[in-house]
């Protein structure tokens, strides 16, 4: 277990705390640069998709049928350059939108010019680019053993990202358009399951989409950047017609959304990469609470990029993902998760420098997978399982030995549903962290074990607690004290 400096933050009404987390990686084929998207349609089997980068581009697959103990390569035609997002309807049917015939070359002589995550080629500056490129659409019927080229794509699309299944038959999918004059962005329609696809139509100047989510096959959502006289905004497009007209609803500090989730109907997220010209790292989390009419801010987090968000639906529990820029040129992973809607964050650390998280699958509330690439030394992709919510219970915190015994003061305080406790521990010994009701029955017992000398921080999430006043207990041999805690639902 590492040892981890704790950071606590306020940032408007939200915090959030840097705990270590509980990810495994797990061993993936290495013929891979990394691995862009991720799906799990059952508890055991599981499918990524990805590129590796060489001379030239080439995509790159992976199954499992054993929750990940064992990742196998699969069959990619040789033609397909990078699979960008998989959606897998059942264990065995799924899809795929990418790209092929990449010409590696002009991203190599300038990779700023190409998003981060897929490849694509940002904005008007490399229309010359796009003529290189075709949307992909694939498909496969064995557990993403093989991909085979599948349906037909509207004219002058080259690129596909945002893949989203409402049900077995209707899709949409963010598509780039290689245009007169440069590239613009838009979505596309099936109705056959990607056996035909229709261009649906969008408002003018929309540069980018990066995500596209849909409640229900009349009700979606459509998120990245417009461009208006020069100007990067952040926009998000909204329909209630299944795609037949979008509304348009900018937010001018943000230049470039990245993700959207939903939990319910009504309330939402979406989140924040840097711009591609300014680079202004900020990894920004709006929220909407009645089915995005409008977004507002809960937090900031400062040199970050987030990636993607995903909710459990039906759930407070959410997370988001992508990098964080350390001091030193170099970057880390970022993740971060809310289990009350965002009113609170707990920011997981695995403190990998040059890893990259892509994208996150959330099978419920403690199993989920993340997909990227760790750019450290070796370069390898990066696929990451964890059986706890990414958080493990009892976490050292500092390296020191205190000199005493010592129960600090719960944080955050009053809490939804998840608070920390800290507690010294100067001697080997059995150590016990009760938590109490009001009429001193105990409801959870979060530490009962032989410790030794260190000062541990410890999470107690309340989620099947009900509100009221609680009280915490570390008992020793050798010492007892006693705080106490509110819950507020």
């Amino acid at each position: 277990m590492k040892k981890i400096t704790i950071f606590l933050f306020s940032l408007s009404l939200c915090a959030f705390n840097y705990l270590q987390s509980q990810w495994i990686y797990q061993q993936a084929p290495l013929n891979t640069s990394y691995y862009v998207t991720i799906d799990f349609p059952g508890t055991q089997f599981g499918i990524a998709g990805g590129v590796f980068l060489d001379a030239d581009f080439h995509g790159r697959g992976a199954y499992t049928s054993n929750g990940g103990t064992n990742w196998l390569a699969s069959q990619v035609p040789d033609s397909c350059r990078v699979l960008v997002d998989i959606e897998f309807i059942d264990n065995s049917t799924g899809y795929c939108a990418g790209a092929y015939n990449i010409i590696a070359m002009n991203y190599l002589i300038d990779p700023s010019k190409y998003d981060k995550r897929t490849l694509r080629p940002i904005g008007k500056v490399n229309s010359f680019s796009a003529d290189n490129y075709k949307g992909f659409f694939m498909r496969s019927t064995n557990s993403g053993q093989t991909w085979q080229p599948y349906g037909v794509l509207p004219p002058n699309v080259f690129y596909l990202v945002g893949l989203d299944f409402v049900n077995n038959t209707t899709a949409y999918a963010a598509a780039s358009y290689n245009i007169s004059g440069g590239v613009n962005d838009g979505v596309i329609k099936t109705t056959n399951a990607g056996l035909t696809w229709t261009a649906l139509t969008m408002p003018e100047n929309i540069n980018s989409i990066h995500d596209v989510y849909f409640q229900d096959i009349n009700t979606g959502f459509a998120v990245g950047y417009d461009d208006v006289n020069d100007t990067s905004r952040g926009v998000i497009l909204k329909t209630t017609n299944a795609g037949t007209s979008w509304s348009r609803q900018v937010i001018m500090q943000t230049k470039e959304f990245s993700g959207i989730s939903f939990s319910n109907a009504v309330t939402g997220f979406v989140v924040t990469i840097s711009d591609p010209v300014i680079e202004e790292s900020n990894g920004r989390v709006y929220k909407t609470t009645n089915s995005g009419v409008n977004w507002f801010l809960i937090i900031n987090f400062p040199e970050v990029d987030l990636n993607d968000v995903n909710f459990i639906p039906g759930t407070g529990t959410a997370l988001i993902y992508g990098l964080r820029y350390l001091p030193t040129f170099e970057n880390t992973e970022f993740i971060a998760k809310t289990t009350n809607y965002g009113s609170n964050w707990l920011v997981s650390s695995i403190n990998d420098t040059g890893l990259v998280i892509f994208r996150a699958k959330l099978l419920d509330q403690n199993n989920w997978y993340l997909s990227g690439a760790d750019f450290g030394s070796p370069n390898k992709p990066a696929i990451l399982h964890t059986t706890n919510g990414g958080a493990i219970g009892i976490t050292p915190v500092s390296g020191e030995i205190p000199r005493f015994y010592n129960l600090s003061q719960n944080y955050p305080n009053p809490f939804n549903p998840v608070t920390n406790i800290k507690f010294s521990v100067p001697e080997t010994g059995f150590v016990k962290l009760v938590i109490y009701n009001i009429i001193g029955r105990e409801v959870k017992t979060l530490v009962s074990e032989n410790m030794k000398p260190g000062v541990y921080l410890e999470d107690w999430d309340a989620s099947l607690a009900t509100s009221g006043v609680y009280f915490y207990k570390l008992i020793t041999d050798n010492y007892t004290e006693t705080k106490r805690m509110i819950l507020v639902k």
